[in-house]
């Protein structure tokens, strides 16, 4: 039988324990945010390709900048609500799939918020004076462009240093097929109203506005058009009505539709289609909903 030296043990201990205490603390693990996006296609794309073939499902595998081509971002402290950092409107560059969030090395521990804006086309209205701000998502009655947002809140400690934040789509889509139509129809104007104006920086919509569409047929008796639209702002819906004209100074209008109903939705495609009658001359309204094609009613033009 072996006999141990308590001395000799008491000493090896103390080697073993100084082999593993560290010479020199590590930094702190800095905060990592991804920017991902969550609505790719529309949420009703397939049926709407199967039914009407006016749109199609996207590759959902391209590079981040296929989708979002400008980005904002603003980071705060979710205490206080100071500002931490922000990010500018800048373009996407590079071909990955997930666009990375730059924040300070030496950003302290704590609870944050940020604010991601994607395809926007100004910064204005959402940072005024050192506070966040509503933007309008119809700046001058236009429709603007397909834009995408997120708000999250972040922790950010030894163990919670790694996020991943979904943009997520503001508007609808609005496609309109006219069919039949004289074909001295060059211009149309198009005229929504009821939608939601604005949305603040944690998602939510505010105000109601109208928005105006122009567009140009090319003198032929068929057209479809696509515009981006905000959510209605009632559930009363929102109403489409449409002025078509024989002239690019659109004074007097050739055909005046009479305005139809209906309800737009975030990130979903509404489809309208007016199909004309020569022998009348009045057009039929249908609206594509889940079990189809549904008339309207019958336009007196």
């Amino acid at each position: 039988m072996t006999i141990y030296d308590p001395v000799w043990l008491l000493a090896a201990t103390l080697v073993l324990l100084a082999s593993c205490i560290r010479d020199d603390i590590q930094p702190c693990p800095p905060l990592q945010v991804m920017i991902d996006i969550q609505d790719k296609n529309y949420s009703n794309i397939d049926f709407v390709e199967q039914q009407t073939g006016l749109e199609h499902r996207i590759d959902e595998t391209m590079s981040f900048r296929s989708y979002i081509q400008k980005l904002f971002y603003a980071l705060y402290d979710l205490e206080t609500g100071e500002i931490v950092m922000v990010r500018h409107l800048h373009e996407v560059t590079g071909d990955a799939a997930m666009a990375t969030v730059y924040l300070p090395e030496d950003l302290p521990f704590g609870r944050y918020g940020l604010m991601v804006w994607g395809n926007i086309n100004s910064e204005e209205g959402i940072l005024a004076d050192g506070r966040f701000d509503t933007y309008d998502l119809h700046t001058g009655s236009v429709e603007g462009y397909d834009v995408y947002m997120t708000a999250d809140e972040l922790l950010y400690d030894e163990w919670h240093y790694e996020y991943v934040v979904k943009l997520k789509r503001l508007k609808g889509k609005l496609i309109i097929q006219a069919e039949g139509f004289p074909d001295g129809i060059g211009w149309s104007q198009k005229v929504v109203s009821n939608v939601m104006g604005n949305v603040d920086y944690e998602l939510h919509y505010s105000e109601s506005e109208d928005v105006v569409t122009e567009r140009t047929w090319g003198r032929t008796s068929s057209y479809v058009s696509y515009t981006y639209i905000a959510p209605s702002a009632s559930e009363s819906g929102s109403n489409v009505e449409a002025h078509l004209y024989d002239s690019p100074d659109m004074e007097e209008a050739v055909i005046a539709l009479q305005p139809v109903t209906v309800t737009f939705s975030r990130n979903e495609i509404t489809v309208l289609r007016y199909v004309y009658d020569a022998d009348t001359g009045t057009t039929d309204a249908f609206i594509l909903l889940d079990d189809g094609w549904n008339e309207i009613i019958n336009l007196e033009n």
